[in-house]
C-alpha cells in the first residue's frame, strides 16, 4: 500500500468537503477519489483509510468504508473462480475479519457519527448476502448472540444487523447477488430467526419439498436443502426479539430499544410463514405492546399487527389460525388490547394519552384497518363454511363501534367490511350478525344525510367550523379533497351497506324505509339541497337493487324472493311520482333527479305495463325528460342549463336500455315526440343528436325480428346519410372545402375593414354549413357507439350499418382529405387572396386552440362556446369568426377520425366501399409531411387501432374457420399502407425525438440561432407532451400487431413442454388481439419484418411508458420465436416432434426461418436487433424503471435459447444447417446436413458478440459474462434474471451518483432549455433523479405543473 496514495487521497477528499473550493478544483478531487475505487487495492485502502485508530477524520474514514463497499459489490464474482481484479468468496472471508475489527470499534460506548455505524453494518450485510450460510460461516447467530448480550449498544447493532439483512432481502432491489442467492439466505434465516421447533413442523425434510415428499422421493423435481440450525438458538431470534420487547413494555423503559425491536420483527412479517406466527403466539405478544405510552411504539404496533392481519396463507386453516389469534387467544387478549388502545383514540381520552391528535387518527386507522382485515380477508372469506369464532360478539361489538366513529377517515375503513360479511351466505345467518342489522342500517342511512350535508356545509363555508372533526379534515391536502373523499369513498360504502340490507328483506327495509323518504319529496325542501342529493341517492340504491333481485330470482326460479320483491313493489309507484313531481330550484339537484330516474325502470317491466300505476308512471318520467330538453341559446345559467338538458337525454338513452320493449309499446308517441324535437329549432344540435341516440338504443335492444329493428332504424339513420350527401360537393376538394367553411367571405371582410351584408349573408349561411357539418358527424358517432358496441355487446345493429356504410364512409374519408390539406398551403396559395391575413398561415385557423392546448398538457380545458357573436367591433367579429372556424376545424378532425374508428366494425364497410384501401392511404399521406403533429395521436388512436383491431375479427366471424377469407381481405386494405406507415411513424419520431435530446444538449450554447431567453417554456412543454402523446399513441399500434401474431405462438414454457412430452397442445385462439391479422403479418415477410424491426424503434425514445408496452409484449412473443427460429436447425427425433416443428415454423413465411448456415432472419433480429435494444435500454438513465423488464426478456431469450439441447427436453436432437420440410427430407438432402454444433450456443455467442461493445465500455469481462449465461441455460428461468442482472451489474443505469458523470461519455446529461429555465420545483432536479423535464412518470401531467 502506497502512503503517498493515502495522503493524496485525504487531500482530495478535504477539498470535497470545503466550502470555498473551485468547481474546476472540486470535480478533480472528485475524480481522484473515484480512480482509486477501481484500484486493486481499494479494499486494503479502505481497511486502511477507515480504521479507528489511525485517527483519520469522519469524512476520511466514511470513504474508506466506501472504497470497501465499492469493492464488494463491483468486484466480488458469483462464478466458480474469480476472474483478473475480481474477489472469491476467500478473499471476502479474509475482508470479513477485518470488517469485523472495524464493527466491534466503532460499536462502543464511545460516541461514534451514525452514518459510520451505518455503513458499517451495510457492509456486514453485503458480506452475509455473499457468504452465508456456508461452511466457513455457520455461526453468524452464535456471534450475534454473543454480541446481543454484552451491552445496549450492541444489542442495537445486532438488531440493525437483522434488520438492514431483511430489508435488502425482503423489501428493497437493490443488491443483485441478494437475488442470485436466494434460495441460500432464505434456507438460512428459516433456521436462524423461526424457533427450531416450528423448523421441524414446517419443513421436516428440507427447505423447498412438501412434508410429504423426502429428498429421495421427489422424482427429481426440486431439490431440497437441509436446514441450518446452530445449537444454542433453538428459540430463534424473532421469539427471542419479541419475548425482550415484552419485558421492556412490562418497565416502561428504553423507547428507542423497544422502537427498534419492533421495527426489526416487522421487516420480516411478510415473509414469516403464517404457522410460524401462530406457534411464537406472535399476534398477543405484539398486542400487549399497544399499552407503551409512546405514539412511535404504538403506531409501529399496530402497523405490524395490521401486515399480520393481512397475511391470508394458502389455506381456510392459516386464515382461521389468524383471526383467532387475534380474537380469542388468551381469552381475546389481542383484541382487548386493541379495543383498549382505540378507546385512547376517542375525543374523551386522547388528550390524556397521546401527544398530538394527528398522531392519535392515524393509529386509530391502523386499528380500524386490521379490523376490516380480519372481517374481510379471514372471517368473511369465500370459502368459509362454518364460523370458527365461538363468541364473535366482541369482534363485532368492536367494529359496531368503529364504524359509528365520528372521524371518517376511521369509519370508512370498517364499513367495507360490513358489506362482505352481509354478503356472506354463512355469517349473514349467525344471530350475532342479524342482531345488529337493525342498528347497521339506521346509521347507514342516516350517515347518509350526514355526509351529505357535511359536505354542502364545507363547500359553502371553505372551513371545517365544527362541521367535521378537524384532525380528520387536516390530514387532507385541501378541503377538496376531503370533499371529494366524504361524497366519493364514505358515501359509496354507506350506500353499499343500504343496498345490502336491502337486498336481505326486500319487503321489510322498503315498508321501513318508505314513510322516511316520502316526506323528504315535500315542496319545503325544494331548496335543501343536501337533503334532497342524500334521498336521490338512496332511493337509486333501493331501486336498482329491488331490481337486481328479482331478475336474480327470476333467473335462477327463486320464487320466494320473486314474491317479496313484487311485494315491495307497490309502495315504489308513490315514491316514483314523489320523486317526478318534485321540483328542485337548483340545475344541480334537477341534474341528480334526472339521474334517479332510470332507476325506476324496475316498475316499468313489460310485465308490468298492464297496470296503471306503471303507465301513468313511464309518461311521467317521459314527460319530466322532455320538459327540460328545451332551453334558452344563451344567458347567465345557459351552462347549467344545456347539462340538464344532456342529463335528461342520457336518462332516456338509460330507460331505452333497461326497458326496450315496454318503451316499443308507445315507440309511434315517442317517435313523434323525438321528431318535433329534432324540427324544434330551439333545441340544440347536440341535444338533436343523442335524440337519435336514444331511438337507435330502443331500437338496438327491442325483442322484434331484426328485419323489423332495420325497419324501424332507417327513418333514424337516413337523415344522417342524406345530409352527409348534401354537404359533398364541398368535399370534393380543399377549393370547395375552404369555400364551405365560409374563409373566401372572410377574407373580403378583413382586406374591406368591414362586415358588409352580403358578407354577413355568406359568414351566416358557412356558419350553418358547418354547424350542420358538424352535428352529423356527433350524431353518427354517437348513433354507431350506441348501436354497435363490442364484440359481445347484445345493442348491435351492425347489419343496419352495413347496408349504408358504402354511403357514410366515401363522405368522410373525402372530409379528412379536406382537412388533412389544410395544412398545405399548395392547396390554396394560389387562390385570389385579398386580405394579409389570408397569406399568413391562412388566418391562422390552423393554430392550436386554447382547447387544444390544456387538453394536451392535462389541465381542465375551459368551455368553448365557439363565438361568433355579432356585438363589438368589425374586427372583434372578424376575429370572433376566425375563432369559430379555427375551433370548427379540430371538432370536425376528431369527429371524423372517430367515425371513421367505428365504422371499422362493420365488415362490409371493406367490400362494399369502392378503393377504400388507396383512399385510406391517402387520408393517412397526402398531406402527412406538413400535417400538425398533434393530430398524429388521434389518427392512430381513432382510426388506424380500430382498423386493425377489427379487420376480419367482426362479431360472429370464427379466425381458425375463416382465416383464409380473412387473411385475404386484410392483405387487400392493409398492405397499401401498413409498411408506409412504418416508416413515416419512425422517420419522424426520430426526428422529434433527435430534436428533443439535441436541443437539450446544447447546454449553454443558443439553439438553432435563437437565444434561450426568447424561447417560450410553456410552448416547449407542450411540444414535449405532443411529441410523447404520438409516441405512446404509435406504441399502442405497434403493440396490437405483436399481440396479434402472438396469438399464433404459445408461451415458450409450452412450446418446451410440447417438445419434452412430444405431445401437441391447441392455440386457443380467443382472446386479445386479432388473430386474422397475426396470420396476415405472419405469413407476409415485409409486414413481419417492418413489425418486428419498428418495434425496436419504439424502444429508442425516452419515453418510459411507450418502452414498458413493447417491451411487456416482446417479453411475450420474443422467448417463443427464439424457440421457434431454432427448430430449423435441429432434426428432430421422431415424426411427433417433426410436426411440432412444422407447425410452428409454417406460420411464419419461410424466407424468414430458412436455417442457412445456422442463421435465419428471425434468429438474426433476436440475437443482433433485440438484444442491441434491450442493451440500450438497459444503459440509458431515462429509462431507469424499464430495466427489469429488460433484464428478464433477455434472460429469457437465453435461456431458451437452450431449450432442445438441455436436459429439459429429454431427447436427442441432432444439429443441421439445412432448411426445408422436416417430414420431407430425401436421402440426398439428408447428405447435404452439415454438422455446425449446437445452434442454441451459436445464437448465444451471436447474443454475446452483439453486447460485446457495450460489455468493454462498462469494463465487463466477456468471459465472465459467458460464463453467467452457460449459467443460465442450467438453472431455472426466474434464477436465471437474477444472475444475468449480477453478471451486468455495472453496466446498467441504476446508480444516479453515476448516471449523468462526465467522467463516462456514454452518460452524458442531457439538460432541456425547460428544465435549465424553469423553477427547480418545477422538475426533478430536487431529487436528485433526472435533470430533464423528460422524467418517464407514467402519469406526467404537464397541467399539474403549471404555474
Amino acid at each position: 500500500m502506497d502512503i503517498s496514495v493515502v495522503q493524496r487521497v485525504i487531500q482530495a477528499l478535504e477539498l470535497v468537503y470545503a466550502p470555498d473550493t473551485p468547481v474546476n478544483e472540486r470535480k478533480a478531487a472528485e475524480n481522484a477519489c473515484q480512480q482509486l475505487k477501481d484500484d486493486a487495492q481499494a479494499s486494503a485502502y479502505g481497511v486502511y483509510l477507515a480504521t479507528q485508530s489511525n485517527e483519520f477524520p469522519p469524512m476520511v474514514r466514511h470513504f474508506g468504508l466506501q472504497l470497501i463497499e465499492h469493492a464488494i459489490k463491483y468486484r466480488f464474482s458469483t462464478g466458480k473462480t474469480a476472474g483478473k481484479g475480481k474477489m472469491s468468496a476467500d478473499d471476502l472471508l479474509q475482508l470479513r475479519t477485518q470488517i469485523w475489527e472495524l464493527v466491534f470499534a466503532s460499536w462502543t460506548d464511545t460516541q461514534d457519527p451514525q452514518y459510520i455505524r451505518e455503513k458499517l453494518v451495510s457492509l456486514v450485510v453485503m458480506l452475509i448476502i455473499r457468504l452465508w450460510p456456508c461452511a466457513q460461516w455457520a455461526d453468524l447467530s452464535a456471534q450475534l448472540m454473543q454480541l446481543y448480550a454484552q451491552s445496549d449498544v450492541r444489542r442495537e447493532l445486532v438488531l440493525r444487523i437483522w434488520q438492514t439483512l431483511g430489508e435488502e432481502l425482503l423489501v428493497y432491489d437493490r443488491d443483485t447477488i441478494a437475488a442470485v442467492r436466494k434460495h441460500e439466505l432464505t434456507n438460512g434465516i428459516i433456521g436462524a430467526l423461526l424457533p427450531q421447533s416450528a423448523v421441524a413442523m414446517l419443513y421436516p425434510n428440507g427447505y423447498r419439498l412438501t412434508s410429504d415428499k423426502t429428498a429421495e422421493s421427489s422424482g427429481g423435481g426440486k431439490q431440497a436443502t437441509l436446514i441450518v440450525l446452530e445449537s444454542g438458538n433453538e428459540d430463534g431470534w424473532i421469539l427471542r426479539w419479541a419475548q425482550h420487547a415484552g419485558e421492556l413494555a412490562q418497565q416502561q423503559q428504553n423507547e428507542p430499544m423497544l422502537l427498534l425491536l419492533v421495527n426489526t420483527i416487522t421487516t420480516y412479517l411478510d415473509w414469516m410463514p403464517i404457522k410460524a406466527v401462530v406457534a411464537t403466539d406472535l399476534v398477543p405478544r405484539l398486542a400487549l405492546l399497544l399499552s407503551v405510552r409512546s405514539d412511535q411504539v404504538r403506531q409501529q404496533v399496530a402497523t405490524a399487527l395490521e401486515i399480520i392481519s393481512r397475511r391470508i396463507g394458502q389455506a381456510g386453516d392459516e386464515r382461521d389460525a389468524i383471526l383467532l389469534q387475534f380474537v380469542e387467544l388468551n381469552d381475546g387478549a389481542a383484541l382487548s388490547a386493541i379495543a383498549h388502545a382505540y378507546a385512547t383514540t376517542l375525543s374523551a381520552q386522547v388528550d390524556e394519552h397521546w401527544d398530538d391528535a394527528s398522531d392519535a387518527l392515524k393509529f386509530a386507522c391502523s386499528l380500524a384497518q386490521i379490523c376490516s382485515n380480519l372481517a374481510s380477508l379471514h372471517w368473511a372469506r369465500k370459502n368459509l363454511a362454518s364460523n370458527p369464532m365461538s363468541h364473535p360478539e366482541r369482534f363485532i361489538e368492536l367494529l359496531m363501534a368503529m364504524s359509528r366513529d365520528s372521524r371518517y377517515s376511521v369509519c370508512v375503513l370498517v364499513l367495507g367490511s360490513w358489506t362482505t360479511i352481509v354478503r356472506h351466505s354463512t355469517l349473514s345467518r349467525l344471530p350475532q350478525v342479524t342482531a345488529v342489522f337493525s342498528a347497521l342500517t339506521e346509521y347507514a342511512t342516516e350517515t347518509i344525510f350526514q355526509v351529505c350535508r357535511a359536505a354542502q356545509a364545507l363547500a359553502v363555508k371553505g372551513q371545517t367550523d365544527g362541521i367535521v372533526d378537524e384532525t380528520d379534515a387536516d390530514q387532507f391536502e385541501s378541503l377538496a379533497e376531503f370533499r371529494m373523499f366524504l361524497t366519493s369513498e364514505v358515501r359509496r360504502r354507506l350506500v353499499n351497506i343500504v343496498r345490502d340490507m336491502c337486498s336481505i328483506d326486500p319487503a321489510g327495509f322498503v315498508g321501513w324505509i318508505m314513510p322516511l323518504l316520502l316526506p323528504v319529496f315535500s315542496p319545503e325542501n325544494s331548496s335543501n339541497s343536501s337533503v334532497i342529493e342524500a334521498a336521490f341517492m338512496i332511493v337509486d340504491a333501493v331501486l336498482t337493487t329491488l331490481d337486481d333481485a328479482e331478475q336474480r330470482a327470476l333467473s335462477e326460479g327463486d320464487e320466494e324472493t320473486a314474491a317479496q320483491v313484487r311485494q315491495a313493489r307497490a309502495p315504489c309507484y308513490q315514491l316514483g311520482h314523489r320523486v317526478v313531481e318534485f321540483g328542485a330550484n337548483d340545475p344541480h339537484m334537477v341534474v341528480r333527479q334526472l339521474q334517479t330516474l332510470p332507476s325506476f325502470a324496475f316498475l316499468l317491466r313489460p310485465a308490468a305495463m298492464d297496470s296503471d300505476e306503471a303507465r301513468a308512471l313511464l309518461m311521467a318520467i317521459l314527460q319530466k325528460c322532455a320538459a327540460t330538453l328545451k332551453h334558452p341559446l344563451d344567458g347567465p345559467n345557459v351552462r347549467d342549463l344545456r347539462l340538464v338538458a344532456r342529463r335528461s337525454t342520457a336518462a332516456l338513452v338509460r330507460l331505452a336500455i333497461a326497458i326496450p320493449d315496454s318503451l316499443m309499446m308507445i315507440y309511434a308517441d315517442l317517435s313523434q315526440l323525438v321528431q318535433s324535437h329534432i324540427a324544434d329549432p330551439d333545441v340544440t344540435r347536440t341535444v338533436k343528436g343523442h335524440l337519435s341516440e336514444f331511438q337507435l338504443a330502443l331500437i338496438a335492444g327491442a325483442s322484434c325480428t331484426l328485419a323489423e329493428r332495420k325497419q324501424l332504424a332507417q327513418p333514424v339513420v337516413q337523415p344522417i346519410i342524406d345530409a352527409l350527401h348534401e354537404l359533398m360537393p364541398a368535399l370534393q376538394s380543399p377549393t370547395e372545402f375552404i369555400t364551405l367553411l365560409g374563409l373566401p367571405a372572410l377574407d373580403q371582410g378583413y382586406a374591406q375593414g368591414s362586415i358588409s351584408p352580403d358578407i354577413r349573408a355568406v359568414l351566416e349561411a358557412a356558419r350553418s354549413n358547418r354547424a350542420q357539418l358538424g352535428q352529423v358527424l356527433t350524431t353518427l358517432y354517437v348513433c354507431l357507439n350506441r348501436t354497435i358496441g363490442d364484440r359481445n355487446s347484445t345493442l348491435n345493429l351492425v347489419s343496419l350499418w352495413n347496408d349504408c356504410v358504402g354511403d357514410l364512409v366515401p363522405p368522410i374519408l373525402l372530409l379528412i382529405r379536406c382537412l388533412h390539406a389544410m395544412w398545405n398551403p399548395a392547396h390554396y396559395q394560389h387562390l385570389s387572396w385579398q386580405s394579409q391575413q389570408a397569406r399568413t398561415n391562412l388566418f391562422g385557423v390552423l393554430d392550436m386552440t386554447e382547447g387544444e392546448r390544456q387538453s394536451i398538457i392535462g389541465a381542465e380545458a375551459e368551455a368553448d362556446n365557439n363565438p361568433s357573436s355579432t356585438a363589438g367591433s368589425q374586427q372583434q367579429q372578424l376575429a370572433a369568426e376566425t375563432h369559430a372556424i379555427q375551433h370548427t376545424l379540430g371538432s370536425l378532425l376528431s369527429s371524423a377520425y372517430k367515425c371513421l374508428g367505428r365504422l371499422s366494425s362493420v365488415p362490409d364497410m371493406f367490400g362494399k366501399v369502392p378503393d377504400l384501401a388507396d383512399n385510406f392511404a391517402g387520408c393517412l399521406f397526402a398531406d402527412a409531411e406538413v400535417m400538425a403533429a398533434r393530430h398524429w395521436r388521434h389518427l392512430l388512436a381513432d382510426v388506424a387501432m380500430p382498423m386493425l383491431q377489427n379487420v376480419g375479427n367482426w362479431p360472429g366471424m370464427d379466425a381458425s374457420t375463416h382465416l383464409d377469407q380473412s387473411r385475404d381481405t386484410i392483405g387487400r386494405f392493409v398492405s397499401s399502407w401498413l409498411s408506409p406507415l412504418f416508416a413515416f411513424c419512425t422517420n419522424k419520431l426520430d426526428a422529434e425525438w433527435h430534436t428533443l435530446v439535441t436541443r437539450g444538449m446544447t447546454a449553454s450554447n443558443q439553439a438553432n440561432g435563437v437565444q434561450l431567453a426568447e424561447v417560450s417554456v410553456t410552448d416547449e412543454m407542450v411540444h414535449e407532451q405532443i411529441v410523447r402523446d404520438w409516441t405512446r399513441a404509435w406504441s399502442q399500434v405497434v403493440v396490437e400487431l405483436l399481440v396479434s401474431v402472438s396469438r399464433w405462438f404459445p408461451d415458450a414454457a409450452q412450446i418446451e413442454n410440447e417438445l419434452a412430452s412430444a405431445s401437441r397442445v391447441t392455440i386457443s385462439l380467443a382472446g386479445h388481439g386479432n388473430a386474422a391479422l397475426g396470420a396476415f403479418i405472419l405469413s407476409s415477410a415485409d409486414a413481419f419484418a417492418g413489425t418486428l424491426t419498428t418495434a425496436l424503434t419504439v424502444l429508442k425514445y425516452k419515453d418510459a411508458v411507450s418502452v414498458q408496452r413493447v417491451q411487456q409484449q416482446l417479453s411475450d412473443l420474443a422467448p417463443s420465436l427464439t424457440l421457434v427460429s431454432l427448430l430449423p436447425m435441429y432434426s428432430p427425433p421422431t415424426p411427433t416432434h417433426a410436426s411440432i416443428c412444422n407447425a410452428y415454423t409454417s406460420r411464419i413465411q419461410g424466407s424468414l426461418t430458412a436455417a442457412e448456415d445456422a442463421c435465419s432472419s428471425v434468429f438474426t433480429w433476436l440475437a443482433t436487433d433485440l438484444v442491441s435494444a434491450l442493451v440500450d435500454v438497459l444503459r440509458d438513465p431515462f429509462l431507469i424503471s424499464q430495466q427489469t423488464v429488460s433484464l428478464a426478456l433477455l434472460a429469457d431469450v437465453l435461456y431458451y435459447s437452450s431449450s432442445i439441447a438441455s436436459d429439459r427436453v429429454p431427447q436427442h436432437w441432432s444439429f443441421r444447417n439445412s432448411s426445408g420440410n422436416i417430414d420431407q427430407r430425401t436421402p440426398a438432402d439428408e447428405s447435404k446436413i452439415v454438422p455446425v454444433g449446437d445452434p442454441g450456443q451459436v445464437f448465444r455467442t451471436a447474443v454475446q458478440r452483439t453486447m460485446a461493445h457495450a460489455l468493454q465500455t462498462a469494463n465487463i469481462s466477456t468471459e465472465e459474462v459467458a460464463q453467467t449465461i452457460s449459467q443460465l441455460t442450467t438453472t431455472s428461468a426466474k434464477r436465471s434474471r437474477a444472475l444475468l442482472r449480477a453478471s451486468l451489474h455495472t453496466m446498467l443505469a441504476v446508480e444516479k451518483s453515476q448516471l449523468f458523470s462526465e467522467t463516462k461519455a456514454t452518460s452524458k446529461s442531457v439538460d432541456s432549455q425547460l428544465t435549465r429555465n424553469a423553477p427547480e420545483s418545477w422538475t426533478n432536479k430536487h431529487a436528485g433523479n433526472s435533470t430533464s423535464i423528460l422524467d418517464n412518470d407514467a402519469d406526467f401531467d404537464l397541467g399539474s405543473i403549471m404555474p
